[in-house]
């Protein structure tokens, strides 16, 4: 028997990939106590041997998120289970690598937590830290990243209802884009100013593509938080004349960066993985196929 453990930031998700790959829903209740403490409590407990997969995207209230996680993964495998992660969302991911000498190796520590509590295997959606779809080594664990870039690219086809071009906001997009034939990349620099605070401070420049006018495009990349760069390329696109359609897997869009973007964009489509007025496009789907393999195989 496969069940599945839904935490607060992926309900309406989990229901969704239950339904369509026959899994039981476990009940559990989460709480807090009156000092901010989680407290988690599972409803069933009879999970010996079981694959039990857990399901979180880590936006928003990430810290939060991860402790809800944390706990959930540990009640399960206290209760005999295996845990397998679906978190369509994962935070952190940012600092991937030590930029400067002292900072904490923030995604390595998660997924160190994340194996030390027995979790077997990740996946996730889009992750920013690794742009390739299919599996990879997550600092020791198994993990299969499972690309939304075909499902945006069918929703963006009926949309636009014609051809298009693909753009990234800079080369960095290359994996991302990687299932599209053709496509192409504005020309970014970056320029770091001095800093006193955790974020990075920097200058952006971006250059338009050759042969870029009068065009259907499709401008696409894997998250959309501040929205910096995809509005200064979605700007320059739109002043050569061209059609702007902006799609992204995870749109968090952080302060007024939404009704920023839409003054250059004919369209905007995001995904669920973070809900938002742009989640035009379900992962549902894919994620259910990628547990039917897994329940299959593993």
């Amino acid at each position: 028997m496969v069940k599945l453990l839904s935490c607060s930031g992926t309900s309406e998700l989990s229901k969704t990939v239950a339904a369509a790959t026959g899994t039981e829903i476990v009940s559990k209740t989460v709480k807090k106590f009156p000092d901010g403490e989680t407290y988690v409590r599972l409803e069933d407990t009879d999970f010996k041997g079981e694959k039990v997969f857990i399901f979180q995207s880590l936006y928003p209230d990430p810290n939060n998120s991860l402790i809800e996680l944390f706990m959930t993964i540990n009640a399960v495998r206290e209760n005999g289970g295996r845990a397998f992660l679906v978190i369509p969302y994962f935070a952190y991911g940012r600092q991937d690598r030590i930029f400067e000498k002292g900072e904490a190796f923030s995604l390595k520590m998660v997924a160190d937590i994340l194996k030390s509590l027995g979790a077997e295997k990740l996946i996730t959606i889009d992750p920013h830290f690794y742009r390739k779809a299919g599996d990879f080594d997550f600092f020791g664990m198994p993990a299969r990243n499972i690309s939304a870039v075909s499902l945006l690219v069918e929703h963006a086809r009926k949309t636009i209802g014609g051809g298009f071009i693909a753009v990234g906001p800079d080369r960095g997009s290359k994996d991302f884009l990687a299932p599209l034939d053709g496509s192409v990349f504005m020309k970014k620099t970056k320029r770091f100013l001095p800093s006193d605070g955790p974020e990075r401070k920097y200058e952006i420049s971006i250059e338009l593509p050759e042969n870029i006018s009068g065009r259907n495009v499709l401008l696409m990349d894997d998250i959309i938080a501040s929205g910096g760069t995809i509005r200064k390329s979605a700007k320059i696109l739109k002043q050569a004349g061209n059609r702007v359609f902006v799609a992204c897997t995870h749109g968090i869009f952080l302060g007024g960066s939404l009704e920023e973007l839409k003054k250059y964009a004919d369209e905007i489509i995001s995904t669920d993985t973070v809900k938002s007025a742009c989640s035009k496009v379900s992962v549902a789907g894919i994620i259910s196929e990628e547990i039917e393999k897994i329940i299959g195989i593993t």
